[in-house]
């Protein structure tokens, strides 16, 4: 109901991690479990610049997000961002690249600068969740942007937006959304969902429509 995680059966809204942590954001789905195929394909897109899966995880993330989107009104997709530092090592952001591609089968503005990384966390994958609240505390900054007023320019909604949409490849523990999260409440969002390609599996394995569509 939360996260969007798969659940042990249907009598379970909540994963763990959601029963355990008050999240930031307000809801969340995904596409793909982050296992077997999908891992190794998710591998691939970063390690080895397969940009070429960019836009058949796109088309999957906005079929996966149908209906939730539909429910949420989202008014910007917002991709999470990477400092500096890291984009320079691989070359691109693949959250800011499925952030376009979503907002081109969509019709939803895409904002690629109303969210900043602002301080480098190193690697994250080896961290528990603590661990990772610890190293993402302060790396997120949101700020009106140029691209943001052009978008709202025409609308009453000119300003921060009510309802953003966060764009990322991988969701684990969550402590990203929140941290992105944080930062958009700071300037007045009230309302912040996210669409991800692949989330955590959680506890082995109910997943349907209302979850995880693949």
């Amino acid at each position: 109901m939360k996260c969007g995680k798969p659940v042990g059966s249907r009598e379970e809204e909540f994963c763990g991690d959601c029963l355990r942590t008050g999240h930031l954001f307000d809801q969340g789905r995904a596409a793909f479990t982050y296992s077997g195929a999908m891992r190794r394909s998710v591998y691939r897109m970063k390690a080895q610049n397969r940009r070429d899966y960019l836009d058949f995880y796109a088309d999957a993330m906005v079929r996966a997000g149908g209906r939730c989107l539909e429910a949420w009104r989202p008014e910007v997709i917002v991709p999470i961002p990477m400092h500096w530092k890291k984009r320079a090592a691989r070359g691109y952001n693949q959250s800011e690249l499925l952030a376009v591609r979503i907002g081109r089968l969509t019709g939803i503005p895409c904002d690629r600068k109303l969210l900043r990384c602002v301080r480098y966390t190193g690697v994250q994958k080896e961290l528990g969740r603590g661990e990772r609240l610890r190293n993402l505390k302060g790396s997120f900054e949101a700020r009106q942007s140029g691209e943001h007023r052009k978008i709202f320019e025409n609308t009453a909604d000119a300003g921060i937006p009510s309802r953003v949409l966060l764009i990322d490849d991988v969701y684990t523990t969550g402590s990203t959304m929140d941290e992105a999260a944080r930062a958009l409440r700071a300037v007045g969002v009230r309302q912040i969902f996210f669409l991800v390609l692949c989330t955590g599996q959680g506890k082995k394995r109910l997943h349907d429509t209302e979850t995880v569509l693949y």
